[in-house]
Order: C-alpha cells, then sequence, then structure tokens
C-alpha cells in the first residue's frame, strides 16, 4: 500500500472507466456525476466508442466540463435530444448496455435500497426513492452500482427495504466504491473483488463489507497525471468532492 493524496473519488471514476467498452450505450441518472465523468473519462481520454445518454435528454453531449446536475439541459446546447421515454424503450428492447445507479443499500444477493433505513412504516432516514430502478435493473446488460462510503452499514447482508433487484435476472453486476470494485459472480451467487486501488487492500475491502468475498488476484488501480489533470478539468469546481 502506498500513500495517496488524490481523492479517493477519482479511483472510483477510473474504475467505472474501465468497466465500459467499445459499442456500449450507456445512461447515466440523476446526481450520477462519477458516472458520468467516469463516461466522458472512457470516451474523451480512452478514446472509447461509446453512445452516453442520460436524464439531461442529450444524446451523447460534448461537454468541456460538468455542472451540478447531470441533469442540467445545457447538455442539449450542442447535442441531439434523446429523451428518456425513448431511452427506457431501448432498456425494454434490450438495446441499452450499461446503467449506473447510486444506493445507500447493497446486499449479498443485488438488491439495493433507495428507499428507506429503517422500517418502511416508521423509517429513521427517508431516502430520495427509487424512480425507475426497479425496472432498469433487471432489464440492462450490466449494471454499475456507486457509493462512496464504503462500509458494513452500506454493503450490508440484507437491505433494509429493496427498492430494486438484479437478482433473478442474468446480466452483470459490479459495485465501484471508494476502496474498490466488486463483481456478482452469478454461476456461484458470490461476490468476487475485481479491483483495488493502489491506497487499499484486500483485507480492508472484506473488512468493511457485511457479506462474504471472493478473492483472486484482482487488479490494482492507480491514478497518472495525465488521467488525474483530466478529472479535475472536466470538474475545474470539484463538485465531484461533495458526493
Amino acid at each position: 500500500m502506498i500513500m495517496q493524496n488524490k481523492p479517493r473519488v477519482d479511483y472510483a471514476i477510473k474504475a467505472i472507466s474501465s468497466l465500459l467498452h467499445d459499442g456500449n450505450r450507456v445512461y447515466v441518472g440523476l446526481n450520477s456525476l462519477p458516472a458520468l465523468l467516469g463516461s466522458l473519462m472512457a470516451r474523451d481520454f480512452y478514446h472509447k466508442n461509446l453512445k452516453i445518454l442520460g436524464v439531461a435528454e442529450a444524446d451523447n453531449p460534448s461537454l468541456e466540463s460538468v455542472t451540478a446536475s447531470t441533469g442540467d439541459p445545457f447538455m442539449v446546447k450542442s447535442s441531439p435530444v434523446m429523451i428518456t421515454a425513448d431511452s427506457f424503450d431501448m432498456i425494454q428492447k434490450g438495446l441499452l448496455d450499461v446503467i449506473f445507479l447510486g444506493p445507500v443499500q447493497i446486499d449479498k444477493d443485488t438488491n439495493v435500497n433507495l428507499s428507506v433505513i429503517g422500517d418502511y412504516r416508521q423509517p429513521k432516514v427517508r431516502l430520495t426513492g427509487g424512480a425507475a430502478t426497479a425496472y432498469v435493473m433487471p432489464l440492462v446488460k450490466k449494471v454499475i452500482l456507486w457509493n462512496l462510503k464504503h462500509s458494513k452499514r452500506s454493503l450490508v447482508e440484507k437491505v433494509d427495504f429493496i427498492t430494486g433487484t438484479a437478482r433473478y435476472s442474468n446480466n452483470d453486476v459490479f459495485v465501484v466504491t471508494d476502496l474498490g470494485v466488486i463483481r456478482f459472480l452469478r454461476g456461484e451467487d458470490e461476490w468476487e473483488i475485481t479491483s483495488v486501488y493502489d491506497f487499499t487492500s484486500i483485507d480492508e475491502i472484506k473488512n468493511n463489507t457485511s457479506f462474504p468475498l471472493r478473492s483472486d488476484q484482482p487488479k490494482v488501480i492507480s491514478l497518472s497525471e495525465d488521467e488525474e489533470n483530466f478529472i479535475s478539468q472536466l470538474d475545474p469546481y470539484s463538485l465531484r468532492l461533495q458526493t
């Protein structure tokens, strides 16, 4: 392990970009700045052939910098419009490759919670809600969940409320956090650590997760100066640090 002075979110952004591939159609939801930055990094820094869609209803927008909202209508000022209804139609037809979600809780069965903490009728915390989570999770080809507070309170044995699930699907499910990346292994009904960061370790990820994790020589993700500069230029006001 080495000392790190780069923002942890930037490692998560690079991890997200590594999970996107040529030809992917990618949908970025509301308040998903790490997902948007990771998608832009994959397309514009690594030059992967992506189509980026999202709640701003812009078809593959060209951005020099991001704003506080991933639903900012100014994204369409230099891009064609792709309305949300058409994007969801693509999901139903199996034409959307990747979608991002940022749940507060994720459990061993790929259930996610964006609804409440505690009992549903008398919750300790009422969350923002799932919007189309229950609809999209089983249908999209790859679900990338992101959570920047990796702990046993966020990666839990059982979520307090099931907002959505990929349990009965056959798609790929990844979780990107501020400690690393894990992937759901459907055949074995287990999770595997696929990536650690150059300042984290397998043990740290396991010790902060409530369910068992396999590990078999995970990739180590580092950030170069060029990569860090690219992220900083896209986000000159460091909005990503507030997520």
